[in-house]
C-alpha cells in the first residue's frame, strides 16, 4: 500500500507540473503575442497604400518641371505643392520696348505682363516669328543667347518679364540683293513651355542678317 500511495503522489504532481507549464506558455502567447501582431497589422495596412502612392508622387515633379502639368504642381506632399501653375499664353499680354541702337545694331525688350487675375511661373527663352503687313511669314531665325542664367520667376497679377532682343540693320549673306531688308508689321511670341502664340506690334523697321534675332531668357521687369 505505500508503494502503491508513492506512485500515486509522483503521478498526481507530475500532471499538475504539466499543466501549469503549458498554461503559462499559452498566458505569455496571448499577453506578448497578440499585442505586437495587432502592431504588425496596423503598421502594415497604411503601408500599402502609401508605398502605391509614392510612386505617382514620386513620378508626378519631372512633369511639372516640364511643364506638361496643368496645375504645374507636383503631386504628393512637399514644398513643391503651393507652386503656382505656368504662365499659359492666355494669361499673357505681350509687348515691344525699344532699346538705345548703336552702329549697325538694334535692341528692344520683349515684355511679357500676367493679365490674369492669378499667379503664375515661367521660365526660359521665348519663341518668335516675325511677320509682314498680310500676316505672313518672314524669315525669322532666333538664337537663344546663354550668357545669362534662365532663372524661374513668379509673375504676380499685372507682373513682368522681358526678354533683351538684338538684330542687324546692316545687308549681308542672306538679304535681298537690292539691299532692302523686311520691316516687319508685328511679331508672334510663343511664351515659354506653350504652343499657342500672341501678337505684338513691331514698330522698329527694317531686320536684316536673314531675320536673325538674338534672345536673351526672360528676367524680371
Amino acid at each position: 500500500m505505500g508503494a502503491h500511495h508513492a506512485r500515486s503522489v509522483l503521478a498526481a504532481l507530475a500532471l499538475g507540473a504539466t499543466v501549469t507549464v503549458s498554461g503559462c506558455t499559452a498566458g505569455s502567447g496571448s499577453s506578448a503575442n497578440s499585442p505586437a501582431s495587432v502592431h504588425d497589422a496596423g503598421s502594415g495596412t497604411p503601408s500599402s497604400p502609401g508605398s502605391q502612392e509614392a510612386d505617382p508622387g514620386g513620378s508626378q515633379p519631372p512633369r511639372a518641371q516640364s511643364g506638361q502639368d496643368g496645375s504645374g504642381r507636383p503631386g504628393g506632399s512637399g514644398s513643391g505643392d503651393d507652386r503656382p501653375r505656368w504662365c499659359t499664353t492666355d494669361a499673357l499680354s505681350v509687348s515691344l520696348k525699344p532699346g538705345q541702337p548703336a552702329a549697325g545694331n538694334r535692341y528692344a525688350g520683349l515684355v511679357l505682363t500676367n493679365s490674369s487675375s492669378h499667379t503664375c511661373r515661367t521660365q526660359g527663352w521665348p519663341g518668335l516669328q516675325l511677320t509682314g503687313e498680310n500676316g505672313e511669314k518672314i524669315p525669322t531665325k532666333v538664337v537663344r543667347e546663354h550668357s545669362t542664367p534662365s532663372p524661374q520667376l513668379t509673375l504676380s497679377p499685372g507682373g513682368q518679364a522681358s526678354a533683351r532682343l538684338h538684330w542687324t540693320v546692316v545687308p549681308g549673306q542672306g538679304d535681298p540683293d537690292d539691299g532692302r531688308c523686311p520691316a516687319p508689321e508685328s511679331v508672334r511670341v510663343i511664351p515659354p513651355d506653350q504652343r499657342a502664340s500672341k501678337s505684338a506690334p513691331w514698330n522698329m523697321n527694317e531686320v536684316c542678317g536673314a531675320g536673325k534675332l538674338d534672345v536673351r531668357p526672360l528676367l524680371p521687369g
